[in-house]
């Protein structure tokens, strides 16, 4: 008994020996958050601060997916610890911010980037003349827009940048509007495909780019010339951008905390050849392949930036990690799968690329008419004065829903959108929205018809819908733009595809919820099959029908902010162009825009399409 009593504290104190170090190690060693504002080469240089963070220091990390400007703000709040790339041109109070001591800058990431407008080096060899943004005015039917035949097109930067804003000041300064629209594409994934496709297809482009991407250590693109920068002009897109200086800056709680792993940040310097150079070899490797990969392989390629980055002993510590291939990490069997085959993604990407070269030129005639529809809608709705369609809705929503105050107060609520100087995105996003409508109807509802009549297609067609419902939008955006380009003949079709699976299995539920009684009774006096579907179970399933209609309507709106990440203009752009600058007050008025349009749309569908004087009794009073 003695002996067990004295065995109790010799336990505790051989727990307390062995457990202690690593305790103390988690106190003094934490998770380090780095910013993480989509593009490659933040990623990259993540992945190399991250790997000798873990490697010599001892810390974890972890990186918060953001924008520009929300980025920055997270870092001033202390939510973000380390920005490894702050593009100071792009964020109009970094200055004032770091002069009021809001966080802390260590250092230059890199200064040596180029941005502008570029033209692939097949475009520049074959127009020699061609070689100032100025020049761009005689070229116009080079670089034709997809969706205005009239003009050609610019894409520009990335919305909310500063520099997207003085691109497009550049177009007007310089009277290219006349000759160009210009076009935003929502996101840089969305700019990557655009040029990527086109370098596939040889087509010619006329783009905003930027240093250090992987696409510009892959790819020959010529920077068009300007004119000398000046700071006095270059706010008024006067004049060439100058290389941006990228710093690396940390919140000032981190910068207090850890000195040590600061001082190793304030030595941290690339450049855009070497950024680009290690995101090349990620492309070139394929499936698989990480930011993590592109650091290890960076770093073991150019071990001199070792030497100038850390002290001789840190060195050595992170040389001997790089030799042994391997991280911290440690393999547990009971939680990691043991077997891991990853599939050649790359072989995919390949695929889709190369169908999307053997298929432009049906390809083009399917992006072309799904533009056509979209601007047929918006020309009707353009020359639809502004009080009649108001007079419309007030009318439509009379009769939908039987009260005239309801209608007056769809009317006004619409009415809103033009007092806030929103009605020709409005008109242009219910022009989209009609369109994918119009198209997942066209499509949704004889699919719906077929499987309720064949279990045979019903069983094969359920999955597929499945995969439909649950697919994240975001999977079949890329190949869409592979496949139809920026702007709205994509949107159309991720819109389609997101949109249609209610009205394919409403139609279907409502269309076997027909009684068979009845069915059979239409059958018994000489009925023929078709007769019996439109005469007899398609009136009676109409109620059950509408409301996939209407539910895919509802779907096709909730679609407008995610469709303008790939280009496609409206009130979605508004929403999204707010959210990356952090303008709160613009984001919830183009956001309650959106609500507004899809509310009157609810209404009026479900009440235009309801079921009668009951269906208008129970909504009199909304």
């Amino acid at each position: 008994m003695k002996k067990s009593i004295l065995l109790i504290p010799m336990m505790l104190l051989g727990m307390a020996v062995t457990f202690s170090p690593a305790l103390a190690a988690d106190e003094e060693k934490g998770e380090i958050v780095f910013a993480d504002v989509g593009w490659d080469s933040i990623k990259l240089n993540n992945a190399i601060a991250g790997l000798i963070a873990e490697e010599v220091f001892g810390y974890t990390w972890t990186e918060v997916p953001s924008s520009t400007p929300i980025a920055h703000e997270a870092l001033i709040n202390g939510e973000i610890d380390v920005h490894m790339e702050e593009w100071t041109d792009n964020i109009p109070s970094y200055q004032t911010d770091l002069e009021a001591g809001k966080f802390v800058e260590l250092g230059i990431n890199f200064n040596d980037n180029y941005q502008g407008l570029y033209i692939p080096r097949y475009v520049a060899d074959e127009y020699p003349e061609l070689k100032t943004v100025k020049d761009l005015a005689n070229y116009p039917e080079l670089f034709p827009d997809p969706e205005d035949s009239s003009k050609g097109i610019i894409y520009g930067g990335i919305p909310g940048w500063e520099v997207t804003e003085i691109m497009e000041k550049k177009v007007e300064a310089y009277g290219l509007d006349q000759y160009y629209n210009y076009l935003l594409p929502g996101s840089n994934a969305a700019m990557d495909s655009v040029i990527t496709s086109a370098w596939d297809k040889q087509k010619p482009f006329v783009a905003y780019y930027w240093e250090p991407t992987w696409l510009m250590g892959k790819y020959d693109l010529v920077l068009l010339e300007d004119s000398p920068y000046d700071p006095d002009t270059y706010q008024d897109g006067i004049g060439a951008c100058p290389a941006v200086t990228v710093t690396v800056a940390v919140s000032n709680s981190f910068a207090e905390a850890n000195p040590e792993f600061c001082a190793f940040l304030s030595n941290y310097h690339t450049g855009s050849a070497l950024i680009s150079e290690a995101l090349a070899y990620m492309q070139d490797v394929g499936s698989g392949a990480t930011h993590a990969d592109a650091a290890r392989w960076l770093l073991t390629q150019h071990p001199e930036l070792i030497d100038e980055w850390l002290t001789g002993e840190q060195a050595e510590v992170l040389n001997e990690a790089l030799a042994g291939g391997g991280g911290n990490a440690s393999s547990n069997w009971l939680t990691e799968f043991p077997l891991v085959m990853k599939p050649d993604t790359n072989a995919i990407d390949t695929a889709v690329r190369g169908f999307a070269v053997a298929a432009s030129p049906v390809l083009d005639k399917i992006q072309a008419v799904l533009s056509g529809l979209v601007m047929a809608f918006k020309w009707v709705l353009d020359h639809i004065p502004w009080f009649v369609l108001l007079i419309a809705v007030g009318v439509l929503g009379w009769k939908a829903r039987g009260k005239l105050r309801n209608g007056i107060l769809y009317a006004i609520v619409l009415a809103l959108v033009g007092v806030v100087g929103y009605w020709d995105a409005m008109i242009l996003t219910l022009s989209i929205a009609l369109a994918s409508v119009v198209l997942a109807l066209v499509l949704g509802l004889p699919i719906g018809i077929l499987i309720s009549n064949s279990e045979k297609a019903n069983r094969i067609l359920r999955p597929v819908l499945d995969t439909m419902q649950t697919m994240p939008v975001f999977v079949y955006l890329i190949p869409a733009l592979l496949l139809f380009g920026l702007g709205n003949a994509s949107a159309v079709i991720a819109t389609v595809i997101y949109a249609i699976v209610p009205v394919i299995r409403l139609t279907s539920l409502g269309i076997r919820q027909v009684d068979k009684e009845v069915v059979e009774a239409a059958k018994s006096f000489g009925s023929t099959r078709w007769q019996t579907l439109f005469k007899v179970q398609i009136p009676q399933a109409i109620p059950t029908i509408m409301t996939g209609v209407n539910q895919t309507l509802m779907m096709a709106m909730a679609m407008v902010v995610t469709c303008s990440m790939i280009g496609a203009r409206g009130l979605g752009m508004e929403v999204l162009d707010a959210v990356n600058r952090v303008e709160i007050g613009r984001g919830l008025i183009a956001g309650g825009c959106v609500v507004i349009l899809a509310v009157v749309l609810d209404r009026l569908t479900q009440g235009w399409f309801g079921s009668g004087k009951d269906d208008h009794e129970t909504h009199s009073d909304e």
